[in-house]
């Protein structure tokens, strides 16, 4: 009998919180200085990417099999809670659209490349290390 391990909906759920919290916890802070929106748009976006990898890499140790499935379903579910809060929450709460639709598809972009990324990561280390054993 074949034991199948896949991430639950808590781990990608996780995934998405982790992913976005690096972004979030990096607007907190740049909140309180004066930063050039020309150097803040590079940094968030480099913040999103890292938090997606860090997410598509540690949901992929949790799959058995298909991590790229897992990587790129990370970074959808990460894309969905964005927009959950942002336009669920703080949009509908404060009644100013803060980010552009374009702003939205680049983010998508982030999340999805990110969770690819950090589950080809996975897969790449993971695959190297059976074939030193």
């Amino acid at each position: 009998m074949e034991i199948r391990k896949t991430p639950t909906v808590k781990d990608y759920l996780a995934g998405a919180v982790l992913a976005n919290s690096i972004a979030w916890l990096t607007l907190c802070v740049t909140a309180f200085f004066e930063i050039d929106p020309l150097t803040f748009v590079p940094l968030l976006s480099f913040t999103y990417m890292f938090g997606t990898i860090i997410a598509g890499y540690l949901i992929a140790r949790k799959a058995f099999q298909n991590h790229l499935k897992v990587g790129l379903k990370t970074g959808l579910g990460s894309f969905v809670f964005h927009i959950y809060v942002f336009m669920g929450i703080i949009e509908l709460l404060t009644g100013k659209r803060l980010m552009s639709l374009v702003d939205h598809l680049l983010i998508s972009a982030i999340f999805i490349s990110g969770g690819f990324i950090g589950a080809f990561l996975w897969k790449q280390f993971s695959s190297r290390k059976r074939s030193t054993n």
